[in-house]
């Protein structure tokens, strides 16, 4: 039914268009404009994307353009405004009132023109003088030296070669008995430095805890002989020890190939300072190594003690032993394994032989620390200004039945005063005892702070042979 009234209604619009030719001539404008107003859509977008695509462009030329005027017009005012009379205060160069290049109608004379770029800085080269080609020049930092190095290397060498006469290999030699029963003798090795002499005796200061229980001690010298020692003396505070050899007892070869080291001054030494170190890791197989040192500022307190002591860059090992120099071979510190544990562990730790000198001249000439029992502490000056005190040290512990506690020195006391004489730090204190003997009777006085109206207490020590 639908088709058929389709049909007749096309039917009928054409009898209308026949019978009627203007309705025919309308109908044939509509068409056309109805075909103008339809174009493809994808001509229409591309002439969209063009037109932004030019405004863009337009506005950026714009601004541009306005920019640049603005920059230049208000470059005057803005340096007004914030004082700039310099627009530009890292330019190198001569001011622009000076030595400008040579132009057109000038004299050449009168504007000399250099060839040095002023921006071609190297590091380590001098400026060259104005009109000179620093090209011309040879610059004496540009080359090593090989003679200055060979000989520093050079005197490395015969320093060390001078520090290894002073060393020795001291045996620990001990019985013990194996798992099948047998007697048999055991060896350990260590490192020893000829310290001092006399006309019948030759010192050799080594490491306490190595020879101590030892059944028999032997000194082997470069030349493949050995020779039988004792223990002469010994502080077992900084673990040091002294042997004695008879020198009639040894041959001319053994005595004159033994050199006494020259001793420095190690209260001069620095961080960054160049040395040399002689000894071994194993106690035998002697070892030589370069390097510096890496702190100064160490300080050990001991038991009536304290010791000094630097780090340095040399090979560290828990073994380690020798002696440290300064590069003209004078000996500055004695490497440690048993000092130095406020120090990082890791590291190669050694006395100032500042601090251990008087006590090997004490233990090479038969003397003997003695023992009171105090653990001692510098105090900073600000904190006794708090207790309005000029001067002393602190205790940090008293050791149980000695000297010390038996007289009533207590932990936290501070030792202001010695027989009379101020005491400003610990090594004031230390060279005290080192000057006293056994029994000898010592006043000290100390402030105690405590509520009791005087904190001002005196009391009396009797020291004993530490060794004891």
């Amino acid at each position: 039914m639908d088709k058929h009234k389709k049909l007749t209604e096309t039917e009928n619009v054409n009898n209308e268009i026949i019978d009627n030719p203007e309705l025919e001539e309308d109908l044939e404008k509509k068409d056309s404009v109805i075909s103008e107003q339809i174009k493809p859509w994808h001509k229409r977008k591309f002439k969209k994307i063009m037109s932004v695509i030019g405004l863009s462009l337009l506005a950026g030329i714009l601004f541009g353009v306005a920019a640049r005027f603005v920059f230049k017009y208000s470059d005057g005012i803005i340096s007004k405004i914030f004082g700039l009379s310099v627009q530009y205060d890292n330019v190198v160069g001569p001011p622009p009132d000076q030595a400008q290049p040579t132009g057109k109608g000038q004299d050449p004379q009168d504007n000399p023109v250099t060839t040095q770029d002023p921006y071609d800085v190297k590091i380590g080269q001098q400026p060259s003088p104005q009109g000179e080609n620093p090209g011309n020049q040879e610059n004496p930092g540009d080359k090593t030296d090989p003679a200055a190095y060979i000989a520093s290397v050079e005197n490395l060498n015969r320093v060390s070669e001078s520090l290894s006469k002073c060393l020795v290999t001291v045996n620990s030699v001990t019985r013990v008995i194996n798992w099948l029963g047998d007697n048999i003798e055991q060896t350990e090795s260590t490192v020893g430095v000829a310290i001092a002499q006399n006309p019948t005796e030759l010192f050799i200061l080594t490491y306490y805890d190595k020879v101590r229980s030892a059944d028999r001690i032997e000194i082997a010298f470069p030349s493949g002989n050995t020779s039988v020692v004792t223990i002469y003396n010994h502080d077992e505070n900084y673990n040091m020890a002294v042997l004695s050899i008879n020198k009639q007892s040894l041959k001319l070869d053994d005595i004159s190939g033994i050199v006494i080291p020259e001793i420095g001054d190690s209260d001069a030494v620095y961080a960054g300072m160049p040395i040399v170190g002689v000894g071994s890791i194993d106690g035998s197989n002697k070892m030589v190594d370069y390097g510096y040192i890496t702190s100064d500022g160490y300080v050990e307190y001991l038991t009536d003690s304290s010791i000094e002591l630097f780090t340095t860059s040399l090979l560290h090992s828990h073994t380690e032993e020798g002696i440290v120099a300064d590069t003209d071979g004078r000996v500055i510190g004695i490497i440690t394994r048993t000092l130095g544990g406020s120090v990082k562990a890791d590291i190669n730790k050694c006395m100032k032989v500042n601090s251990i000198i008087k006590i090997a001249e004490k233990l090479c000439n038969g003397g003997n620390m003695v023992y009171c029992g105090i653990n001692l502490e510098n105090i900073p000056s600000w904190v006794l200004r708090e207790n309005e005190l000029e001067n002393g040290i602190y205790v940090n512990s008293v050791e149980a039945s000695s000297p010390a506690s038996d007289a009533g020195i207590r932990k936290g006391d501070i030792i202001t005063a010695i027989n009379d004489v101020k005491i400003n730090d610990v090594t004031e204190y230390t060279d005290f005892l080192m000057n006293a003997t056994e029994n000898s009777s010592i006043k000290v006085d100390l402030y105690r702070s405590s509520k009791a109206s005087d904190n001002n207490i005196t009391v009396t020590v009797r020291p004993i042979n530490r060794n004891n």
